[in-house]
């Protein structure tokens, strides 16, 4: 075997997770710092798992891989790409198994659970060959973990309490790209999508990687009205994001290269802060830093919250879902018989991508509006249909949009699956947006377009979409559902607070439509409107 070592000095690798990106990667520059830097990424088979991680989402993840490797390339180098558990992997490699040789360890932090475990195993193993083990963060702004180990340290629950510790903190500008060593190993090429075995091809739109992402946030940054304007409550639920040119109802489409590390985040909060520099713009929560705080205060409180995944952790209100495979089944497949929900779950279904108020409407929908199903349901299926899923971010969100978090707005104002023009949602009324989702009701008139059930039969007949044979009836009555689960709802806030000896403060549940103006991360918070 013959073993790669480089033209002398220290042998780096630089294990990509996320932060598949050249450009602000400390990892990369102390490597590079270093000597002969090895540009490793490990195919894990915990995140090959297609009934768990959509092919959409692998997809647009593996576009950032090959982009990152064709980057490498030009400047002399590539990406290696190893398969297995990564422990495992390591053990091999340090072991002299593999072409090359390796004397330090870099990688950047990461602190989902499951990414804990597995790099502290991996730290643990590097120290009984020898391996120096360098980390770094970079995936968020501040240091997440020291962040949380600071004495008296509690976690925010709402904007203004993370722009403060952000700002009392502050920010590292965002580094340059290094000057990269040649890497000449052999073989070690990138995987195939084929080589997952997931059933059905990729169908999403948005393309990955670090240039597309840069040339995004060039673009947004480029655009000082547009980022001094910027309002996440004056977006357009049924506006995609793949505008050539920007507009106040269009939002960034940055969300997945945040998710994947193809962008900074500290390069977007420093771009963001040039552009609206003594400049009149818009605040937090609603605006386009607020969106970033939300980010960082989900990945703190998902850090520092035992169980924050799950619906007995200490934030989340219990309530007593129920568990129901057709309802579930069929807000997932885009048939629930309601125009706006199916167009926006099948928008999910095939681009992997929703917009942040679409997002509020259709968990409010599965959860405390119609359907009365688990978060915990909505987000599993989010996070495996999604490009820009990302755990703390996800599951921040829908406990928000649930009502049962304390950043959740008021549990009764539920949204109506029946948008008008006046809706918090901001739904284009033409009908297009269905039209091009939901293609059996293209030839309905506009006027029964977001409920088609009014239709008489014999519009209905003419525009060959039958409800009930063409298209689904109605799941749940909505006025119904509303007031029953309405009713659960607040027992179960009475029930919480018999159990902690308080009386609950009485408000009451208005009976208008739904839907407060609120303002919201991409994946972002319920709170104030919200990852992700």
């Amino acid at each position: 075997l013959k073993i790669f070592s480089g033209s002398g000095g220290t042998m780096a690798a630089v294990w990509f997770r996320r932060g598949v990106r050249l450009h602000d990667n400390p990892a990369l520059c102390r490597a590079c710092e270093l000597g002969n830097v090895i540009p490793v990424f490990i195919l894990d088979p915990h995140f090959v798992e297609p009934h768990r991680i959509g092919v959409n989402q692998f997809s647009f993840f593996r576009q950032a891989l090959v982009d990152l490797d064709e980057q490498l390339r030009v400047l002399g180098s590539r990406l290696v790409v190893l398969r297995g558990e990564p422990e495992k992997v390591w053990q091999d490699v340090f072991q002299g198994k593999c072409s090359f040789k390796v004397s330090t360890l870099l990688f950047e932090k990461d602190t989902s659970p499951y990414s804990m475990q597995r790099d502290e195993k991996v730290t643990a193993l590097a120290g009984k060959h020898g391996v120096k083990v360098e980390t770094f963060t970079s995936h968020t702004m501040l240091d997440i973990v020291a962040t949380c180990n600071m004495p008296g340290f509690k976690a925010p629950t709402n904007n203004k309490g993370i722009e403060m510790l952000i700002g009392k903190a502050g920010v590292p500008q965002p580094l340059d790209v290094p000057q990269i060593p040649a890497c000449k190993i052999k073989g070690y090429e990138m995987f195939t999508m084929k080589e997952l075995k997931y059933p059905a091809e990729p169908t999403h739109t948005t393309k990955g990687g670090e240039r597309e992402g840069l040339a995004i946030l060039a673009k947004v940054c480029g655009d000082t009205k547009y980022v001094c304007g910027f309002n996440k409550t004056k977006t357009s639920s049924t506006q995609e994001h793949t505008s050539p040119k920007l507009d106040a109802s269009l939002t960034t489409g940055l969300s997945p290269y945040l998710m994947s590390g193809a962008v900074s985040v500290r390069m977007v909060y420093h771009k963001v802060k040039a552009a609206i520099a003594g400049k009149a713009h818009t605040q937090a929560p609603e605006s386009f830093l607020g969106q970033i705080y939300f980010r960082e205060m989900f990945y703190i409180l998902g850090h520092s919250t035992p169980n924050f995944d799950k619906d007995t952790n200490k934030y989340c209100l219990q309530v007593p879902w129920g568990a129901d495979n057709a309802k579930l089944a069929a807000w997932q497949e885009g048939k629930t018989g309601y125009p706006y929900i199916d167009a926006l779950m099948r928008q999910l279904n095939q681009t992997g991508w929703m917009h942040h108020l679409g997002r509020h409407a259709v968990a409010c929908f599965l959860t405390r509006g119609d359907l009365w199903q688990s978060w915990e349901a909505g987000r599993d299926y989010f996070h495996k249909q999604l490009i820009d899923a990302d755990g703390a971010l996800n599951n921040g969100n829908w406990m928000g949009l649930a009502g049962v978090a304390p950043w959740s707005a008021p549990w009764f104002r539920i949204y109506s699956p029946i948008p008008d023009g006046k809706s918090a949602l901001n739904v284009e009324m033409d009908g297009a947006f269905v039209r091009k989702f939901v293609p059996e009701l293209k030839d309905m008139p506009t006027q029964y377009l977001f409920k088609p059930w009014e239709a008489p039969a014999a519009v209905q007949a003419k525009a060959k979409c039958v409800v009930g044979k063409d298209y689904p009836k109605p799941v749940v009555d909505h006025a119904k559902a509303r007031n029953d689960n309405l009713a659960s709802f607040k027992a179960a806030t009475q029930a919480r607070a018999a159990a902690a000896g308080k009386e609950p403060k009485a408000k009451a549940a208005p009976k208008a439509r739904a839907g407060a103006k609120r303002a919201a991360v991409q994946n972002g918070p319920a709170a104030k409107k919200t990852k992700k």
